[in-house]
């Protein structure tokens, strides 16, 4: 793939919608638009309209955006969150608690916090029967998406105290670095 690429094709995406937000010119509509980088060619195909679709079918069933669900996905949800350093403060006074990391192997076998529970996101699912039901649990990965997507999953599993610490192991690190400077 070229590297300008994606620069060209996102041109002429932001053009389409500057025509059709203005009403000038004529947008590319029903139209299938090919460009061919190495010989700087394009041609466009018209695209017939498909009978079933919901939106311009012979019979659609949506005629407009009422009613549509605007939230955010799961995993970009707000949930309870912690930062780093009151994670820092709560394992200094040795809380009752579980620390789950959802990162990879890879990731832990590079840094972790002393005493976490390691379960890659990808098998949160499947191993939740080796997390305690009556403890809290934070979850932090690297820096806290996954954990986010990994609280909305417990949660969903009946996890009611499921926590995500805001910013992960980057934070985290962050965090001991600053500390090392002080001393």
């Amino acid at each position: 793939m070229l590297g300008v690429l994606p620069g060209v094709i996102g041109t002429l995406q932001a053009t389409e919608a500057i025509k059709i937000l203005s009403g000038i010119g004529e947008p590319l509509t029903g139209k299938l638009l090919h460009y061919d980088a190495l010989s700087a060619g394009f041609r466009s195909f018209q695209l017939r309209p498909d009978p079933q679709c919901a939106v311009c079918g012979t019979n659609p069933s949506i005629r407009d955006v009422t009613g549509v669900d605007y939230r955010l996905p799961p995993a970009e949800q707000e949930h309870a969150s912690i930062s780093v350093e009151e994670l820092s403060s709560k394992l200094q006074a040795n809380e009752s608690m579980i620390l789950l990391d959802v990162r990879e192997p890879v990731e832990v076998a590079q840094c972790s916090i002393e005493g976490a529970t390691f379960i890659p996101l990808g098998q949160l699912n499947e191993r939740l029967g080796e997390l305690p039901r009556d403890r809290r649990v934070f979850v932090h990965c690297k820096s806290g998406k996954r954990s986010a997507r990994a609280v909305s999953l417990l949660q969903a599993e009946g996890f009611t105290d499921a926590v995500n610490v805001a910013g992960g192991m980057d934070a985290w690190l962050s965090l001991k670095n600053r500390e090392k400077h002080q001393e």
